[in-house]
């Protein structure tokens, strides 16, 4: 039975495991898809670090670095 394999790359035996695990913990975490709350398609995707964009409406929203309910309030 072949491995599964991981949505790591670049990452080998000398990073350690639980590196690599967190690692594609917080990969899978950025690519899930999610649903923009204005326009509630599945289209939102990270522009850049903390700013998320829907890719059918343009909406633009601020949210946290891997994950948009992550935003810390102050």
């Amino acid at each position: 039975m072949p491995r599964k394999k991981e949505l790591i790359s670049g990452l080998g035996a000398k990073y350690g495991g639980t590196l690599r695990k967190r690692y594609s913990r917080i990969f899978r975490t950025l690519k899930a898809a999610r649903e923009c709350p204005s326009c509630s398609s599945m289209k939102l995707r990270r522009e850049a670090s903390g700013i998320w964009k829907c890719k059918s409406c343009g909406y633009t929203v601020a949210g946290g670095a891997f994950d948009l309910s992550q935003a810390r309030s102050r």
